[in-house]
């Protein structure tokens, strides 16, 4: 107790670290705002919190190599699964994790507009959040063509299709979206490696941001009046 009373005494000293829990902690809130619904919010920053737990885990063994037969990506995968300590269940947590959370992502956005808490001065964070749910869907996108098996392969390839405008868009736009996506004519080893990056570092630092910008501004309006 010495120890920590030290500790949190010279953070203090510093920085406003008692104050500012306090404030935080000691936070009134209306009764509306003990509505079941109102706490996807923070069951969804759960999720991805556990989402970034899980995915660091996978990505001390991951390989994101899908050049060979077989590929150093789906090799990993499956040293993963069958013979990493707890491979299976940290696995297990980011896949059933990332289902679990693009429903209560999706829940949460229905509610908010369903209750008219997106209408002014609320838009701002309104548009964050669609942002946040975008993002969750790249997530979603780009995670699963990392196993690098004959599913995620070939789902893959319809996706980015889908995606590319192809028989929307002019053929040579679609050529151009889709090529960019999978980093050549085809999908490959290059496509792996670029939904990798977007997977572990473009995307989190999306979010993040993002995450922070709709925290505060949560925090600075305050939970919304029920219409």
């Amino acid at each position: 107790m010495g120890l920590q009373t030290a500790v949190i005494g010279w953070l203090d000293d510093r920085f406003p670290l008692v104050e500012s829990l306090n404030s935080e902690l000691n936070r009134r809130v209306p009764n509306y705002a003990a509505a079941a619904w109102r706490y996807l919010g923070g069951v969804a920053v759960i999720l991805i919190a556990v989402e970034f737990v899980t995915g660091f885990l996978l990505g001390l063994y991951y390989v994101p190599d899908g050049a060979g037969n077989p590929a150093p990506a789906y090799t990993s995968v499956v040293f993963i699964q069958h013979t990493a300590y707890l491979g299976w269940l940290v696995r297990g947590m980011h896949f059933w994790g990332a289902n679990l959370l693009l429903v209560v992502a999706l829940l949460h956005l229905t509610f908010v507009f369903w209750n008219g808490a997106y209408r002014a001065p609320r838009e701002l964070n309104w548009m964050v959040g669609v942002l946040l749910f975008l993002v969750i869907v790249l997530f979603t996108f780009t995670g699963s063509l990392l196993p690098w098996d004959a599913n995620s392969y070939l789902a893959r390839g319809r996706e980015i299709s889908i995606a590319s405008g192809s028989g929307v868009f002019p053929d040579g736009v679609s050529l151009f979206l889709k090529t960019l996506i999978q980093g050549g004519p085809l999908v490959g080893p290059a496509t792996l490696l670029r939904f990798f990056m977007a997977h572990v570092f473009l995307l989190p630092g999306l979010m993040t941001a993002l995450l922070y910008a709709h925290y505060r501004i949560a925090r600075r309006q305050g939970p919304s009046e029920p219409t």
